[in-house]
C-alpha cells in the first residue's frame, strides 16, 4: 500500500509506519490488556476479553466511519459510500468509535451470557485509555485537536500550546488525553467500591461527557463540524451527560423524586446556557478564561446532581 506523503511517518521496529496509527495501535493494546485483566479479576470465562476485543474493534471501527462520513461535511456533503468504503483516506468519529465499542461489548456479554451492564463498567477505564493515546496520535496531525488562536501572551511557548502560521494554539489533544487518562483511573478506582452493575459505567457517562463537552468547545479544527458552527460531536457528548442523568433520575424516581427533578431541570438549563455561552464565545469582547469558567460550572452542576442521584441509589 501506498503511504500518504503529507502524514507524518515514524519507523517502528524496523518498519516505517503512520505516527497516528502507531498511537492508535498502542492505545488498542493498553485497552484490550487492561479489559484481559479485569475480566480474569472477575474470574470470567476464558475468552471473553479476546471476544469483547474483537467486536468492540470491529464494530467501534465500522460506526466510527459511518458517524464521519453521514454527518462530516467538510465536502460538502454527505460522504458517498464509495468514498465511506475507502478507509484509508482518514475521517474517523471518536463518539462513533465509542458507541460502537459499547455495541460490541454488549453483544459479546450476551454472546458469553454475562450481565451487559457489568461489562461496560470493565469496558469504560480501558476506552478512556485508548482516547488518552489516540489524543496523543492526533498531535501528529496538522491542525487538529487545537484551538482558536489565542489573544493573549499567558499560555504562549508553553507545553500546552503549538504554534503555527496564525499564532499560538491549545493544543487540546493534550488536555484530551490527560483528561482520559485520569478519568480512566478513576473508573477503575470505582471497580473496587462494590459498585451496582452498571454504575461505573454511568459514572462514565457523566464524568467524560462533561469533560468532552468542554473539549470540543475548545477545539476548532472545524472536526465534524456543520456550517462552521454545530460541533456534531459536542452535541453527542451531552447526550452522554443527559444520557446518566436520565438513567438516574428514573432510577431514583419514586424514592428521591424531588433531587431525581430538579437534576432533569438543571440538565435542561445547562444545555440552553452552554448554547449561550458558545455564541458568546467567539460573538463578544467578554474573556474567554470567564466563559470559560462559567462553562465548567454549567457543566459541573448536572453532573454534580447526578453523583447525588448515583450516591442514592
Amino acid at each position: 500500500m501506498v503511504m500518504r506523503e503529507e502524514a507524518v511517518k515514524v519507523f517502528f521496529l524496523g518498519v516505517e509506519v503512520y505516527a497516528f496509527g502507531l498511537y492508535v495501535a498502542l492505545g488498542l493494546t493498553l485497552a484490550l490488556t487492561v479489559l484481559a485483566l479485569l475480566t480474569r479479576k472477575e474470574k470470567w470465562r476464558d475468552g471473553t476479553a479476546a471476544l469483547t476485543g474483537v467486536l468492540a474493534m470491529g464494530l467501534g471501527f465500522i460506526v466510527s466511519r459511518l458517524f464521519f462520513g453521514l454527518m462530516d461535511e467538510s465536502l460538502g456533503r454527505i460522504m458517498p459510500l464509495w468514498a465511506m468504503i475507502r478507509v484509508n483516506t482518514g475521517g474517523f468519529s471518536m463518539m462513533g468509535a465509542l458507541l460502537g465499542a459499547c455495541m460490541g461489548g454488549i453483544l459479546s456479554a450476551r454472546l458469553m451470557k454475562k450481565p451487559p451492564a457489568r461489562l461496560l463498567d470493565l469496558l469504560a477505564p480501558a476506552l478512556l485509555l485508548f482516547v488518552a493515546c489516540e489524543r496523543l496520535g492526533e498531535g501528529y496531525i496538522e491542525d487538529f485537536g487545537v484551538s482558536r488562536t489565542l489573544t493573549d501572551s499567558l499560555l504562549e511557548g508553553t507545553f500546552l500550546t503549538v504554534q503555527n502560521g496564525y499564532g499560538w494554539r491549545l493544543a487540546t489533544y493534550q488536555l484530551e488525553s490527560f483528561t482520559a487518562l485520569i478519568l480512566s483511573l478513576v473508573l477503575l478506582w470505582d471497580l473496587t467500591r462494590n459498585r451496582r452493575a452498571g454504575n461505573t459505567f454511568v459514572l462514565f457517562l457523566l464524568l467524560y461527557g462533561a469533560a468532552q463537552v468542554l473539549m470540543e468547545s475548545l477545539r476548532y479544527d472545524q472536526h465534524m463540524t456543520v456550517k462552521a458552527f454545530v460541533k456534531l460531536q459536542q452535541i453527542m457528548d451531552m447526550l452522554l451527560l443527559g444520557a446518566g442523568v436520565t438513567v438516574l433520575a428514573v432510577r431514583n424516581w419514586k424514592t428521591r423524586r424531588g433531587l431525581a427533578l430538579a437534576a432533569v431541570i438543571v440538565l435542561a438549563a445547562s444545555v440552553g446556557i452552554g448554547v449561550a455561552i458558545e455564541f458568546m464565545i467567539d460573538r463578544t469582547k467578554i474573556s474567554h478564561y470567564v466563559l470559560y469558567l462559567c462553562f465548567l460550572i454549567d457543566m459541573a452542576v448536572p453532573v454534580w446532581l447526578g453523583l447525588r442521584l448515583r450516591k442514592e441509589g
